[in-house]
């Protein structure tokens, strides 16, 4: 069977040209900017368990600022302008009528323009809502000692 024009020869193994690298590991050069980088990335990872993240807590946060410059909110800070309806409730703002959760992750969160504050009324039932919760899960701690069974 003949090759095309197209089809480049193939020079055999043995024939073969052997390419050199272009640069050499053992370079102190190229060491030193390894031994930088390194440096660098320890140090950023100690600065971010120092502040008590996580590498997951870091992605996460990384995630919704993403999430919401692609809405259009431009710079927010997670924690500070952006949070779960609960937290912004919590806080005494809650979001407003018919604006939309932006979904990351398994979180549903609203940024602070999104968000009115809280009437007196509003409050009132939020917190009502809060005791009540809260005596129905201490209602169903049983105490070990008491050998009681459910």
């Amino acid at each position: 069977m003949a090759r095309s024009p197209k089809t480049p020869e193939i020079k055999p193994a043995a024939q073969a040209e052997v390419r050199q690298p272009t640069f050499d590991l053992n370079d102190p050069a190229l060491q030193a900017i390894i031994t930088q980088a390194v440096a660098v990335a320890m140090a950023a990872k100690a600065a971010e368990k120092a502040n008590g993240k996580s590498d997951q807590s870091a992605k996460n946060e990384m995630r919704v600022i993403s999430a919401f410059k692609k809405k259009g909110f431009g710079i927010v800070k997670p924690h500070e302008d952006v949070r779960t309806f609960n937290k912004w409730v919590a806080a005494g703002l809650r979001p407003k009528e018919g604006e939309h959760a932006v979904k990351v992750q398994n979180l549903r969160l609203f940024h602070k323009s999104q968000c009115r504050p809280l009437t007196k009324e509003e409050a009132a039932g939020f917190e009502a809502k809060a005791k009540e919760k809260a005596a129905k899960s201490s209602a169903k701690v049983v105490p070990i000692s008491t050998g009681a069974s459910l």
